[in-house]
């Protein structure tokens, strides 16, 4: 009998790139607090900057007032999937390809979202919503509203797949010509696949977000 226990790739390659994400950021702040604003911006930090500059102004104008406790989550989200996804670029298994990782991912929206509807409307103007429009609505509402993580989790997952698959029938439709070609291909995939994929789930988990609040919260 053997007590080993085999860690799944796709937990490793996890713990892989969210340590060296980690470590990377941490240098990063040092290095950022060394910047001086007075002067001109290092060329190496305007990337840095454009990506907050940009995640902050699409949270602001879904968002709102409280724009500043979502910014950092979201962005962790953008990060994490684009960089998941185009690990094969490294040499690691794809996180994202296995169904248990984009759930959690999902779950993770989902309990967001569904804690800013309690916090912006209160726990009665929250359950009052499900019975909105008409009381008789109240089965329909959740199950939509529980359904929206499976959503999440089996788009993420079905892109993942799907971009795998195209990769494959290419690589047999090509033949001995392959070889050559298919690096290039891959890396083409993995980036505009990882793009997209970071673009749908983070811009729909803002959006369902943006709905569980107040029209007043969000005028910032």
């Amino acid at each position: 009998m053997t007590f080993g226990y085999i860690m799944p790739s796709a937990i490793r390659s996890t713990i892989i790139i969210v340590s060296v994400l980690c470590v990377f950021f941490i240098v990063l702040f040092f290095f950022i607090r060394k910047v001086n604003p007075l002067k001109k911006t290092p060329l190496w930090l305007v990337p840095f900057m454009w990506l907050v500059d940009m995640m902050n102004g699409f949270i602001k104008a879904n968002i709102g007032k409280k724009w500043k406790m979502y910014t950092p989550w979201f962005l962790t989200l953008v990060i994490f999937i684009f960089f998941a996804n185009i690990s094969a670029v490294y040499l690691l298994e794809n996180p994202t390809g296995y169904l248990i990782v984009t759930a959690t991912l999902a779950f993770c929206s989902f309990v967001v979202i569904q804690v800013s509807g309690i916090t912006s409307l209160g726990i009665k103007g929250y359950l009052k919503g499900f019975l909105d429009p008409f009381p008789i609505m109240l089965p329909m509402n959740i199950v939509s509203e529980f359904s929206l993580p499976v959503s999440l989790a089996l788009r993420l997952f079905g892109n993942v797949m799907s971009g795998g698959c195209i990769t494959i029938l290419l690589k047999y439709s090509l033949g001995w010509f392959a070889t050559p070609v298919m690096p290039f291909i891959n890396l083409l995939f993995d980036i505009a696949f990882s793009i997209i994929q970071v673009a749908v789930f983070v811009i729909l988990s803002v959006i369902f977000t943006s709905m569980k609040i107040k029209d007043e919260e969000k005028i910032y």
